[in-house]
């Protein structure tokens, strides 16, 4: 079996925002479910879209490298938030989406939500299915050209599914590597998260790339989460000018 597995949206076209950010998040669950299938002896390669400007052309480049790969499944992690972006306290839970009309990757999709939600106790949205949703209006599910699947992890605006989600991390990750291979895994462990100091010299490095820096230190320590805004907020402002 081999799998592609990519983080929705990408450094330039951000997705949604609130307790916590999708692109972070979805980018940190896509680089540790590839670690556990790759120390389960699975083909599994993975991507994060660093280049598009626009949203089409970020989903575009997204199933341009999964089609490019040879594979027999693509997944694609998000985030989900609602139509308002209003912090609440209510479970919202997750779900997975699949292609209308594929039996074989609906029967997956609600595999691997029902597995998530088993992990973590985020509610099962629609359980009839197993929390399996069929669209037919997605360029990723559309366009790619083996069976697909997208995750929906959780509602970044929900301080419950944020919390659980924060709990149980690494069991998330964990049911959805067996969810999708079909077989219990052993569990690996997780690669340690760089720390400050690492993402400062990436900062200046990143900085003095783009002409944001004199070409100095950062003064302190400068986490990802600020590089990643600062990147955004330079991104804006340059297309306005």
């Amino acid at each position: 079996m081999s799998i592609v597995i990519s983080s929705g949206h990408g450094l330039f076209v951000r997705g949604a925002r609130g307790l916590i950010d999708e692109v972070d998040e979805a980018r940190r669950v896509t680089d540790r479910v590839a670690d556990i299938l790759r120390g389960a002896g699975i083909k599994v390669t993975s991507f994060h879209e660093n280049e598009a400007r626009t949203q089409r052309d970020n989903v575009n480049s997204i199933v341009r490298f999964h089609n490019g790969q040879m594979r027999d499944l693509d997944v694609s992690v998000h985030f989900n938030s609602t139509a308002s972006g209003a912090i609440e306290d209510r479970a919202i839970g997750v779900e997975v989406l699949h292609r209308t009309g594929n039996q074989r990757t609906g029967e997956l999709a609600g595999r691997v939500a029902r597995a998530i939600s088993d992990s973590s106790g985020l509610l099962l949205r629609h359980p009839r299915d197993s929390g399996a949703v069929p669209r037919s209006n997605l360029g990723f599910l559309n366009n790619t050209n083996a069976s697909a699947i997208l995750l929906e992890v959780c509602f970044v605006v929900s301080r419950t599914d944020v919390r659980l989600y924060q709990e149980h991390f690494e069991a998330i990750c964990m049911a959805i590597a067996e969810a999708i291979t079909g077989r219990a895994l052993t569990p690996s462990a997780p690669a340690p998260r760089p720390g400050p100091s690492l993402w400062a010299q990436e900062a200046w490095a990143w900085g003095v790339e783009l002409g944001i820096t004199d070409g100095t230190s950062p003064k302190g320590q400068t986490t990802r989460e600020q590089m990643v805004t600062l990147l955004h907020r330079y991104h804006k402002a340059h297309s306005r000018s």
